[in-house]
């Protein structure tokens, strides 16, 4: 039978992929045949396939990184990975590689194992309201922060909203929605669920800062207003992301969180810190 045509087989990665002998094309099953056109800066990813594969490349220069040892296969060179060895296919050259592979028996993409590409992680997105005198100084700290405490708690295509206000705004937020007539330190807004597949990055909510009551409490506890501010912004990130410390044993896990986002204890390992130890006397 001669075989002056073969079947293209579809791709998205600008490789051109022409089968003459296997199973898409004549039904083989033993051995495959196909011409490829592999473009500059193309790579596949890895695989541990089931079946022997030669190449014979016509032009250009193919790499081979086999079991993490890379190899060059030339103009009129022949290459072979033998089966249940890791490869990975690219085109390192500066031109298009133009190559035949034979695979035995015929390549199926179920025999290949092709390894899934990790999935590049998408960035966080920080927003910084500013409604106090003093909050355009914390505006960059803060972004960064919450940058910094969204990458160690491994989030990503996250967007957090911040609210830097004072004791008289905190009061009317904590007046209308937990019925409770004043000031705090930190109240937690989370976004809900949104319905499956809904575009854009993932909504967490709204965390919104008292400076005034930062400013009382780092003063009255000895610790500087940066730290105090730092320790709402992780308390109320927490609570946003549905942590608890109503019950002790889930305290107890808010309060070890806490404390790896700041390197020494929050809000919540400071309040039952005094607790246990009320217990054991």
């Amino acid at each position: 039978m001669k075989l002056r045509k073969g079947k293209i087989i579809p791709r998205e990665d600008g490789k051109r992929i022409e089968e003459f002998v296997g199973a898409a094309t004549t039904g083989t099953d033993s051995m495959s045949v196909a011409r490829m056109l592999a473009p500059p800066g193309w790579s596949e990813p890895a695989q541990t396939p089931e079946f022997d594969e030669v190449v014979i490349v016509l032009k250009g220069e193919l790499t081979l990184v086999v079991d993490g040892r890379r190899q060059l296969i030339g103009e009129g060179e022949l290459g072979m990975v033998p089966r249940g060895h890791r490869v990975v296919y690219r085109n390192d050259g500066q031109g298009a590689c133009d190559y035949y592979s034979m695979c035995a028996p015929a390549f199926r993409v179920e025999l290949a194992h092709i390894e899934e590409e990790p999935k590049e992680a998408e960035d966080n997105r920080v927003t910084v309201q500013v409604a106090h005198p003093q909050g355009k100084r914390f505006s960059k700290q803060v972004t960064e922060l919450a940058e910094t405490f969204l990458r160690k708690l491994d989030l990503s295509g996250c967007e957090l909203s911040i609210s830097l206000v004072g004791d008289h705004a905190i009061r009317r937020l904590n007046r209308t929605w937990r019925k409770k007539d004043k000031a705090t330190d930190v109240l937690s807004f989370p976004a809900g669920d949104l319905p499956k597949g809904t575009p854009g990055p993932r909504q967490l909510g709204d965390v919104v800062i008292s400076l005034d009551t930062a400013k009382k409490q780092a003063k009255e506890y000895e610790r500087t207003l940066d730290s105090e501010v730092a320790r709402y912004l992780a308390h109320g990130l927490l609570h946003l992301l549905g942590y608890d410390h109503e019950r002790p044993k889930d305290a107890q896990k808010m309060a070890r969180t806490e404390e790896r986002l700041l390197g020494e204890s929050g809000m919540v390992g400071d309040a039952v810190a005094p607790r246990a130890r009320k217990l054991m006397t």
